[in-house]
């Protein structure tokens, strides 16, 4: 009998300890992809007055910054279209440094679906909405004309929480 007992002691000791590794498991894994609402503003290089590329921005529309479990940013960026100088354009992606970001669109820009998906955004992305703490970075800007082609210009970016 206590052969027994000492057997079903060890059985419900490895039951309770695989319960609690499932249960570690499934809380890691629901808090590893958070998904925010956020402001994303861009700067010129210098001051803070509106760079080209914010223009590109949709306002009226949510952009959200999703945390993966590798620690980077993903952020889901509404774009419209921007003119300059009588031309049309959109905001393809943007580079940190030496990194490229580029981005993958998903709707269309003429209904007013579209959004520019970045992915692998480190965590220094949130900046707070201050221009004088924005991080520097190049935007790219696919234009519709064969001669331009993608232009870049320089910016600052600020991304933040909304509450």
């Amino acid at each position: 009998m206590t052969i027994s007992l000492k057997h079903m002691g060890r059985r419900t000791g490895a039951v309770l300890v695989s319960l609690l590794l499932l249960l570690t498991l499934a809380v890691s894994a629901s808090a590893a992809a958070v998904k925010m609402t956020v402001g994303v503003r861009f700067w010129r290089e210098s001051g803070d007055k509106e760079s080209m590329a914010d223009s590109a921005v949709d306002t009226t529309r949510e952009a959200t910054l999703t945390r993966q479990p590798n620690g980077t940013f993903t952020l889901e960026l509404p774009v419209k279209q921007l003119s300059s100088m009588n031309m049309t354009g959109r905001l393809t992606g943007i580079a940190i440094g030496e990194v490229n970001y580029d981005g993958t669109l998903s709707g269309d820009l003429s209904d007013g679906t579209a959004v520019l998906t970045l992915k692998n955004l480190p965590a220094s992305v949130l900046t707070g909405s201050d221009s004088s703490k924005a991080l520097a970075v190049t935007c790219s800007i696919k234009m519709d004309t064969i001669l331009l082609g993608d232009i870049t210009t320089s910016a600052k970016m600020s991304i933040w929480v909304e509450r």
